[in-house]
């Protein structure tokens, strides 16, 4: 069974940063961009981790030829633990990636010119695991709990920041099995991967949102390099518009998605965790009656939130990470295609 955890620790940016400053002078996004023999753009979409239901609308787009559609033949490649993105894009191996709105921050803080054009997931799947029996209704009550946690992640640092790991022992993530057999442990999770799987090992359990607390930085946004934007817009925007399309498709009917999924992940996914993840993505792509229409829609109040907390626990300089420099809305003028 799946269960490495979603995990990227920003105190191990370093040796990611070294390797992308030496290519910053000398790679160009134009020399990877190819084209197919029909006349179709010929791009990699890298994936921040294995592929997962985070990356359904993706996978949406392809095996229902919704990128070609659009004029692209995009292949997607899986990730998995640290997986090096922004190294990828910057050496012009990649030219599209997913990563976290976090992600984008601390990347952009390490002078790694990466942007958001969309985020499919509104409202992050980012929670705190516990037992039922432990009768924790909140962030505010983990006290007296030992936390299973990724060291250095911003949203361990955000707790930190708020209080609510007082009298809380945070210990290395070391999977579901532990937790699941020990009643006074809590644990990182997606809400779309690890309660299930901690069910499915005979534990009840609750879901303690981060969203709750007010750290909701969007999940799996579509990302390129600043220099990709500004020299190849049409590519760009054909690619927004074809995500788009996928996310709409796949909350509407992930049947053959899940299915490459499947096939594409070789670290025991299996057809039950992603018909779970499914049914909790609905309600985090979509949340406060969003219509399908405006899947992937990002807002500027929302990334300044984010950098203002982000500079609050001293994680960005604000002078140097700026909200309007860390994504762009040019290519979402237009709701998403109806299917």
């Amino acid at each position: 069974m799946f269960q490495l955890p979603k995990c990227f620790s920003v105190s191990n940016l370093g040796w990611l940063i070294i390797g992308t400053s030496m290519l910053l002078g000398c790679s160009s996004s134009a020399e990877s961009t190819a084209k197919t023999d029909d006349g179709n753009d010929r791009v990699i979409l890298m994936l921040n981790w294995f592929p997962e239901a985070e990356h359904g609308g993706f996978y949406a787009a392809q095996v229902h030829g919704i990128f070609e559609q659009h004029g692209l033949q995009v292949e997607l490649r899986p990730g998995g633990p640290s997986a090096p993105v922004a190294q990828e894009l910057v050496a012009g191996r990649v030219q599209f990636a997913i990563g976290n709105a976090d992600d984008v921050l601390v990347f952009r803080e390490q002078d790694v010119p990466v942007v958001a054009l969309m985020a499919p997931i509104q409202d992050t799947p980012r929670c705190i695991m516990v037992h039922e029996s432990a009768q924790v209704g909140s962030l505010q009550e983990l006290g007296g709990l030992t936390l299973q946690a990724g060291a250095g992640r911003p949203y361990l640092k955000f707790m930190e920041h708020q209080g609510l790991l007082k009298d809380v022992q945070v210990v290395p993530y070391s999977g579901v099995p532990k937790f699941a057999s020990d009643t006074s442990s809590a644990m990182q999770a997606y809400s779309f991967s690890e309660p299930l799987l901690a069910r499915q090992q005979g534990a009840s359990v609750s879901m303690l949102m981060l969203s709750d607390v007010g750290f909701n930085p969007y999940a799996s946004c579509l990302i390129t390099t600043d220099d990709y934007v500004q020299e190849h817009r049409d590519i760009v925007g054909r690619m927004v518009a074809a995500c788009r399309e996928g996310w709409q498709k796949y909350l509407e009917t992930p049947a053959e998605a899940n299915a490459a999924i499947l096939l594409d992940n070789e670290h025991g996914m299996t057809e039950e965790t992603l018909e779970f993840g499914v049914e909790v993505l609905g309600p985090l792509c979509l949340p406060n009656s969003m219509s399908s229409e405006q899947v992937g829609m990002m807002s500027e109040q929302r990334w300044e939130t984010l950098v203002s907390q982000f500079a609050d626990m001293d994680l960005i300089d604000a002078d140097k990470v700026t909200a309007d420099a860390v994504f762009t809305t040019e290519f979402l003028s237009a709701p998403a295609a109806t299917n």
